[in-house]
Parts: C-alpha cells; structure tokens; sequence
C-alpha cells in the first residue's frame, strides 16, 4: 500500500526582473534632445521653404514666419543641420514672427516721429503672493537705461518695486511707445487671456494689454519666462503675452519661448540696445537685426546651454 505522499507547498513564481530605470532628463540628455528636434525641423519643415527662397530673398534677408497649428510652439528661427558645417538658418536669414498677416500689416504703417521717445523700463522684483525676490530686476533696468541714448533722444522712465503696481503700468503702457518689461512672466494654458505679468498688488493679464490702445507704440522688449508661449488647447490661435501686444498695436516685440537665466538675460540685453541704439538712434524696425546679432553673439559660447541660446524670439516689423 503506497503511502500518500505529504501536501508540497506550490512553488513560488519566479521573480520579475526589475523594471529598467526611466532615463532622467539630464541636461545633456535635454540639450541633446533639443538639437535633434531642430536638425528634424530644419530637414522636415524649413530647409524646403530656405531652398525656394533663393530666387527673390538674398541671404541675409528678414523672412517672416506665421505659423499656425503645433507650428506655434516651435523655435523655427533656430531650425539647422546643428553638426560640422551644417547650415543653421540663423547664419542664411533674419527671422521674425507674426501671429497673422493682419497684424503684421498694421504694424508697417508708419507712426509719428516724436522729437523724443518715451521710453519706460518697468520691473517688479518682488510679486504679490510670492515669496522669492528676482535680484536680476534692478540691475537689468539699470543695464538698459545706460545703453540708452541720453536726453533729449530719449525721455526715461524706470517704474520699480513698490510703484510697479498694476494701474501704475497700464498707465506706463498709454503714455509710452517704447517699453521694457523685467519681471515674472506666467502662462495660463486653461485660460489664456489671463496669462500675466505679475505685478506688485495685482497681475497685469494678456486681456488688460489686449483692451489698451497701443496703436502709437513702436517697440517693447519683454524679458521675463514664457513671453511668447502658445495655449496646446488652441493652437490656431496665437494667445500670448507677445503676439498680444502686437494685435494691440506695437510694431516691434521681443519675446521668450520658455524659461529664461537671468546670466542669459543680462548678455542678451546688453548685446540687443548696443546693436539698436549703439549710433544714437532709436529706430524699432532695427529690432529684428538687433536681435539677430545679439543672438548671434552668444552662439558661439559652447558653455551657454542650446535651449538658453535660442529662447528669444522676434514678433513684428
């Protein structure tokens, strides 16, 4: 009689093999990641429309993009073949942006000439409802006002700290044609006309700026984060801090893509007001060219990250 055999406990399943680790985005692997998007961009989208411009564009032309769709949320102006002797189109045209060809029309039409331009340069360094302060936002408005032409070329306004509130900007914003803005920038991606500049009691939002009459105004440089960021939800509607000024009326506009370092910022500035008003004279359709050599300069510090390089933009004539 066979003895039954005792109860074996169930064999345990093998282990899983430990799942592999998701590569953290260094920033090696961003910058990386970045340049690879660019070289695609410039073999996909910009290098077939640079081939059909030789016939009536010289190099060294401003072109004008106006995109619409995911190509609002593109760096189509630093698109290139980023490998040895590659072309990058920043070294073939000059390029600019506009929202629509509506905008870009009405920015041609010539303003005044006033004997003296009023230029304001508004920073808040310390935004209600945050703790941080921006220690770059006074010494920027300083940079600014010392490579500005003196009296009686241009009439300077610095509107800092307390005195940087809401109405006292908007009233900046009327009686100025020229403007340089150095704070904290936000985008409202669920509601895009709240996108804002903060301010030292109140946001000053995209919808404020969109109800001003700017329609005298000639430049104005925005040096703060995610000035001319797209809404993913809209995309064929350009809804930013940038294009915004330009529908009300400004000529000419600077803008960021993303989040800007305040060591890039003082660079960049100092590069762009020496190329625009280096002589003397304040012209805003230099604006474009100004930026392009200002971005120009920095592209050749290697130390300098990629996304820091290209992240200003230029909106207008």
């Amino acid at each position: 009689m066979q003895r039954a055999s005792q109860p074996q406990a169930a064999p345990k399943p093998a282990p899983k093999p430990a799942p592999e680790a998701t590569p953290k985005a260094t920033p090696k692997r961003t910058q990386s990641a970045l340049m690879k998007a660019l070289m695609e961009l410039w073999d996909d989208v910009v290098r077939p429309v640079v081939d059909n411009l030789g016939g009536f564009a010289p190099l060294g032309s401003r072109i004008w993009w106006c995109p619409t769709g995911a190509f609002n949320f593109l760096p189509l102006h630093a698109a290139g073949a980023y490998r040895q002797g590659g072309q990058l189109l920043s070294n073939l045209y000059i390029s600019s942006y506009t929202p629509s060809l509506t905008a870009l029309i009405r920015a041609r039409k010539s303003h005044d000439k006033s004997l003296s331009v009023p230029f304001a340069a508004i920073g808040q360094n310390h935004p209600a409802g945050h703790s941080f302060t921006l220690d770059c936002v006074e010494p920027e408005l300083e940079l600014v006002r010392s490579l500005l032409p003196p009296p009686p070329t241009v009439a300077f306004t610095k509107i800092t700290s307390d005195d940087a509130t809401k109405s006292r900007a908007l009233r900046a914003l009327r009686d100025n044609t020229w403007l340089h803005f150095s704070r904290h920038g936000t985008q409202n991606f669920d509601e895009p006309f709240k996108s804002a500049f903060l301010m030292r009691d109140q946001p000053l939002s995209l919808l404020d700026i969109a109800q001003t009459d700017l329609s005298k105004h000639e430049f104005t440089f925005l040096s703060a984060c995610e000035t001319a960021v797209g809404d993913a939800n809209t995309p064929d509607e350009v809804i930013h801090l940038a294009a915004s000024l330009q529908f009300a009326g400004v000529q000419s506009v600077v803008g960021t893509l993303w989040e800007v370092n305040d060591s890039t910022v003082q660079r960049l500035v100092k590069a762009f007001y020496k190329n625009l008003c280096g002589d003397g004279k304040m012209n805003s359709k230099r604006a474009a060219r100004a930026l392009h050599q200002a971005v120009q300069s920095l592209a050749g510090d290697e130390d300098m990250p990629l996304d820091q390089r290209i992240v200003f933009m230029h909106i207008g004539i």
